[in-house]
């Protein structure tokens, strides 16, 4: 059974491509869904009663897709606002992520979403991910990943309380 963790970063990301990108992710991924490359990653740093990091990575033969359901068919081929459309279902996955971790009346800061140049180097600092999640998503993938450092065993238990406490 995947942890209090997994399941709320699980509920955030698939609320967040649905109602905002219009687009359902797949926990099951075909073969071709599979072997689409995550080549573009966006994240989004926090700071409060945790601190972390909210990685997405994606396919980008997705973010024609995600663009033109967020902002428009004529704003789907611009590759910076693919970027932003990308960073922005990020930093709506993380505000909804923190909370539901946390608990509703935990404050966190974040910052702005930061469109990294190559996948490799978004973690390359960073300890073992807390929580991840891979999905498909029409013939591509995407991956959320969520970092939290210092007292990565809290997390859990804070997870847990909140869960409760709603």
């Amino acid at each position: 059974m995947p942890s209090t963790t997994v399941q709320s970063l699980s509920r955030a990301t698939t609320a967040t491509f649905e109602e905002l990108a219009l687009l359902f992710p797949e926990h099951e991924l075909s073969p071709e869904q599979a072997a689409a490359p995550l080549d573009v990653a966006v994240s989004v740093e926090f700071r409060g009663p945790l601190r972390g990091r909210l990685v997405l990575r994606a396919s980008s033969l997705i973010l024609p897709s995600i663009t033109a359901n967020m902002l428009g068919e004529d704003a789907s081929r611009q590759r910076p606002l693919q970027r932003d459309a990308l960073g922005e279902l990020a930093n709506v996955i993380c505000g909804n992520l923190l909370p539901a971790i946390a608990g509703v009346e935990a404050v966190f800061h974040l910052s702005a979403p930061y469109v990294h140049e190559g996948v490799d180097d978004v973690s390359r600092d960073a300890d073992a991910p807390t929580a991840s999640l891979m999905f498909g998503l029409e013939e591509g993938r995407a991956e959320a990943v969520l970092y939290v450092f210092g007292d990565r065993d809290g997390v859990e238990s804070i997870a847990q309380g909140a869960v409760s406490a709603a």
